[in-house]
């Protein structure tokens, strides 16, 4: 089953074909997918790969994106781990700890950059993947 395309920015196609991959294995009675995407090594005292959350909602025949968050572990001296960047592609907004809310199409570049990113390091084979259903 497809991912439907994001019309408001351009993300890459390596993104949509990553996530069908991922809900492929999915029961098709299935109407919302999470997927999570873990460094096992990633703490806030050595760094590492963002822990990386997201959601889809099927629309019919085809799966929606519904949101993409980045989390870090972010404050002293008891660091938490918080959203970093929380893309909403229904509500077509971004939050960002540095910024605040923006509508999706001000930030496109910087959300493409994420998703770039984010897909590097999955090809890079440093994250597990967790795949929950509803």
């Amino acid at each position: 089953m497809q991912i439907q395309r994001e019309t408001a920015i351009n993300l890459p196609e390596q993104f949509y074909e990553l996530l069908e991959q991922q809900v492929a294995t999915v029961d098709s009675g299935t109407n919302l997918v999470t997927l999570n995407y873990r460094d096992p090594d990633y703490s806030a005292e050595s760094g590492g790969y963002h822990p990386v959350e997201i959601n889809l909602y099927r629309s019919g025949d085809q799966w929606q994106l519904n949101y993409f968050t980045d989390f870090a572990y972010c404050g002293g001296p008891f660091p938490e781990l918080e959203k970093e960047m929380d893309v909403l592609f229904l509500q077509k907004e971004v939050y960002s700890c540095f910024y605040g809310k923006s509508h999706l199409r001000e930030v496109d570049g910087l959300v493409q950059l994420l998703v770039q990113n984010f897909c590097s390091y999955v090809d890079m084979e440093v994250y597990q993947v967790q795949v929950t259903t509803d």
